[in-house]
């Protein structure tokens, strides 16, 4: 699994997860960022796996995600309902962009203020799922990257895989762990499953790249033997870059470049101070590890790229009816295609143009998408931007070209054919959108966007059981966005079925409260059930969202007059209205219901 969205885990494999299933524990996982969602094949041997955002999630983030108390409430949650023994995974994400920790932790101070409160935040809700844990419990805290925090030239992780991404903590404590021993020895995360498992009393399944870290040595015995290795492939499949990948035995790290590189981690700074030359038996010796490392992998140093396809059979089968095959994320390595290490510079552009995106400055960042695709024309990222700005911008066709070159890109991607079929749409073909969320829903079942634009397509041709066929889709693939809640309740609607409707629109508006539509929606299909009561609250609930709409304080105050003979609260919201009224015969007629009302 090489990139988030892109690959997914084969069935084939065997997850830590199913080894304990098979040895009779239960197992569950919360997990709080939509890139560990059930479809990239994560589930694997879990009996309960919790990858439902809900409410808790963080909006206006770059990557939907669950705060670390929302996780922790789920992970108690789910602790009750599990048998013991049992194998638990609680996913933590706030450590990462955008950081944005509770105030008590942002003003502790710190070298990095939010990115340290952030993790300030995500140790305190430890210490909550821990107390809650069984005292025999056997517990690993692991993180799978840091933060380069500009350290060459990288703000976050993904491109480079130096010190800053690649140290990270690793905590095991517990029956058959010693207390309070820091071992300073090179280990690997490939070291926590055979780890885990000899703590458990199990065998590990044969030729695992890692070993167990305990029991530790004797004082005698050979230490720190160990090599690491280490990849970026984001640099490849994002941008079609060189994928960076590097072999460590904790002294030296040896990097697999365009022009292959090595660092002495032991001098003051370790990477940071640079690359060491006049050292060729050590870059042979690790090299050649290297090479043999990734031969036993069935891969070459430079190899030709799998696309790591995420797609089952039936997918397959839906994108060939469609007239597309798939698999373009993959390509050949060569030392002719740029090195990262010199592209930190459009990598840092994107992000900080991707945030100026999500605020909707599109205008200002159109410009420089376009500067970054003449120098990089294969960039996944800066093509799929500057599609989405040129649409913003009330260019469409040319929106759709980009988003048509990006798709040529990575095809495995549902990103640039939903992007491509809302540029259709504005263009006003139809047909051809429907198709394109068609494929992009072959590529991703759970593509909320392409989920509720296909269902309106089609419930605004007369479809309606169609358009509920591909909502209910998403739903089982697990989407949860407000969306496709929202579009499903409208088609249930219009097929009568409005207690399935309203159910809808409050999980829509729960799970989006800051948008006043599904709670619209509710407030309608409540009165047309003869909720009254409930109706008029929902209609209080959206008004505070929306106070200048008469039309609702209209509402408001008809269902408070006539269905619940409530003559005061029904003066208040007709005099909102009136306030708000500018259309002279409709203020007359107000001014008249409000002249029958006792004050």
């Amino acid at each position: 699994m090489r990139d988030n969205g892109t690959f997914a885990l084969a069935g084939e494999v065997t997850t830590l997860a199913e080894r304990f299933r098979a040895a009779g524990y239960d197992a569950g996982a919360v997990v709080s960022a939509v890139v560990l969602a059930r479809r990239h094949g994560l589930d694997q041997g879990f009996r309960i796996y919790d990858d439902d955002l809900g409410a808790g999630y963080t909006a206006a983030t770059q990557v939907s995600e669950r705060s670390a108390e929302a996780a922790t409430d789920a992970a108690l949650a789910l602790l009750a309902r599990l048998e013991r023994p049992f194998f638990l995974w609680v996913h933590y994400f706030d450590p990462h962009e955008e950081y944005r920790p509770p105030t008590r932790f942002a003003d502790l101070g710190g070298p990095s203020r939010l990115y340290d409160g952030e993790i300030a935040f995500v140790d305190e809700q430890l210490g909550r799922l821990l107390a809650a844990l069984p005292p025999e419990t056997l517990v690993a805290a692991v993180g799978d990257h840091g933060e380069m925090l500009g350290e060459h030239g990288e703000r976050t992780h993904g491109l480079l895989p130096f010190a800053g991404a690649r140290r990270v903590p690793l905590i095991v404590a517990g029956p058959g762990v010693p207390r309070g021993v820091v071992d300073r020895c090179l280990a690997r995360t490939v070291d926590l499953p055979p780890t885990l498992l000899a703590l458990a009393g199990l065998a590990a399944p044969p030729n695992l790249d890692g070993e167990p870290l305990l029991p530790l040595p004797a004082a005698h015995e050979p230490r720190c033997a160990r090599t690491s290795y280490s990849e970026s492939f984001l640099p490849f499949v994002a941008y079609r870059w060189y994928p960076l990948r590097a072999l460590s035995d904790g002294d030296w790290l040896y990097l697999q470049a365009p022009t292959p590189a090595l660092y002495d981690l032991r001098r003051a700074g370790g990477e940071a101070a640079g690359e060491v030359t006049g050292k060729p038996a050590v870059v042979a010796r690790l090299r050649s590890g290297l090479a043999s490392l990734l031969a036993a992998a069935g891969e070459e140093l430079e190899p030709e790229v799998g696309a790591g396809s995420p797609l089952d059979a039936e997918q397959r089968a839906q994108l060939l009816a469609l007239g597309y095959v798939g698999g373009a994320a993959g390509g050949t390595v060569s030392a002719a295609l740029p090195d990262p290490r010199a592209m930190t510079d459009v990598a840092e552009a994107l992000h900080r143009i991707h945030r100026a995106v999500q605020e909707g400055r599109c205008r200002e960042s159109l410009r420089e998408l376009q500067t970054i695709v003449r120098r990089d024309p294969r960039n996944f990222p800066a093509l799929n931007l500057a599609g989405f700005c040129l649409k913003e911008a009330g260019r469409p066709a040319d929106a759709l070209a980009l988003f048509q070159r990006a798709s040529a890109v990575n095809d495995l991607s549902a990103l640039p054919v939903a992007n491509a079929a809302g540029a259709l749409l504005a263009l006003g073909r139809r047909q051809e959108a429907a198709r394109e969320y068609r494929r992009a829903l072959a590529l991703d079942p759970a593509q909320a966007e392409s989920a509720a634009n296909l269902a309106r397509l089609l419930r605004e041709g007369g479809d309606r059981p169609g358009a509920l066929a591909v909502l209910e889709a998403a739903w089982e693939a697990g989407c949860r966005e407000p969306s496709v809640l929202l579009e499903r309740g409208v088609a249930r609607a219009e097929t009568g079925d409005l207690r399935g409707a309203l159910a809808d629109f409050r999980e829509a508006a729960r799970r989006d409260p800051a948008n006043p539509v599904p709670l619209e929606n509710a407030a309608r299909a409540s009165f047309q059930l003869g909720q009254v009561r409930a109706a008029a609250q929902l209609y209080e609930q959206l008004l505070r969202l929306v106070p200048s709409r008469g039309d609702l304080w209209k509402s408001l105050g008809a269902i408070r007059l006539e269905s619940l003979g409530e003559p005061a609260g029904a003066r208040e919201a007709f005099r909102r209205a009136l306030a708000l009224e500018s259309d002279p015969r409709e203020r007359r007629r107000l001014e008249e219901i409000l002249a029958t009302l006792p004050e």
